[in-house]
């Protein structure tokens, strides 16, 4: 199906895990500068931060003064993204987090608390306990609804759905579950990763060209703070509207791919599809 030379992970659905993981970093990162010097809520503020020494731990060091929660979570962070990563500073800061949300688990710090300490089960294990990460991603989300850390544990449980979830249940069974839970997200951001994710999932196991376009369609109208990241999305989307006869989508998402690309050797290939596609 690709006319553009198209690096779109979304044919492999391998990939499609390391990639939809990318673009949750991103949003977290977004998140975090957007609200850092706001009055909001910090909820958003202190989320995929992967080295102890970067600014965003260490304000939230400078903040904690007078808060020991906040404390012992700036600390618990900052001992689990020690690099080079190590279990045994993993296991140290799962000791805080454990305290932190068995004190409290409804507070930020809790919620925040219990999206570690599965993390921590997934990721940062020598032996990563897959089970147990996706029942507690489950739990949090569940648990969270309409809350940061819920939704964001939403994205991480339906990425183990879809490629770890060999078993029982078909893939069309787990994508179909997995529709009836996304319908319950109300962040932006996380709407658009679960669209982007499913509509993946769709092309990569060769489900349903039209579901994958309905979903990735939906991503796509999501704008983002950060859209050099969306780049492959709108290129897949610009290709699948042309597929279904929707000439101006498939336009539109070739000139926000020309806009947010600069220096993509695809460039010349964009622009000639852009004006053969005027044409018509």
């Amino acid at each position: 199906m690709p006319w553009i030379g198209q690096t779109s992970n979304s044919m492999c659905p391998r990939l499609t895990i390391r990639f939809v993981t990318e673009i949750v970093a991103v949003l977290a990162a977004a998140a975090f500068q957007g609200s850092l010097w706001g009055a909001g809520d910090w909820e958003e503020e202190a989320l995929l931060l992967y080295n102890s020494g970067s600014p965003e731990i260490n304000d939230l060091r400078a903040r904690s003064t007078g808060n020991e929660r906040l404390k012992l979570y700036a600390r618990a962070l900052g001992q689990l993204h020690v690099q080079p990563m190590r279990e045994e500073n993993a296991l140290l800061a799962k000791e805080t987090f454990d305290i932190l949300f068995e004190s409290n688990p409804n507070d930020q710090v809790g919620m925040a608390s219990a999206y570690y300490l599965a993390r921590i089960t997934h990721k940062h294990l020598d032996q990563p306990d897959l089970e147990a990460a996706r029942s507690a991603y489950r739990y949090i989300f569940e648990s969270y609804p309409s809350r940061f850390f819920g939704e964001l544990a939403f994205l991480k449980y339906l990425l183990m759905e879809l490629y770890n979830g060999e078993g029982v249940r078909s893939v069309t069974d787990r994508i179909a579950s997995l529709e009836m839970l996304g319908d319950q997200l109300t962040i932006p951001d996380m709407i658009r990763g679960y669209h982007r994710a499913i509509g993946d999932a769709y092309l990569g196991y060769e489900l349903s060209d039209e579901k994958a376009y309905e979903h990735l369609k939906a991503a796509y109208e999501i704008k983002s703070s950060v859209p050099e990241t969306q780049v492959e999305l709108m290129l897949t989307v610009a290709e699948l509207a042309e597929l279904f006869g929707e000439k101006d989508v498939a336009i539109a998402a070739l000139q926000d791919f020309l806009k947010a690309a600069n220096g993509d050797d695809r460039r010349g290939e964009v622009a000639l599809r852009i004006a053969a596609l005027n044409s018509k």
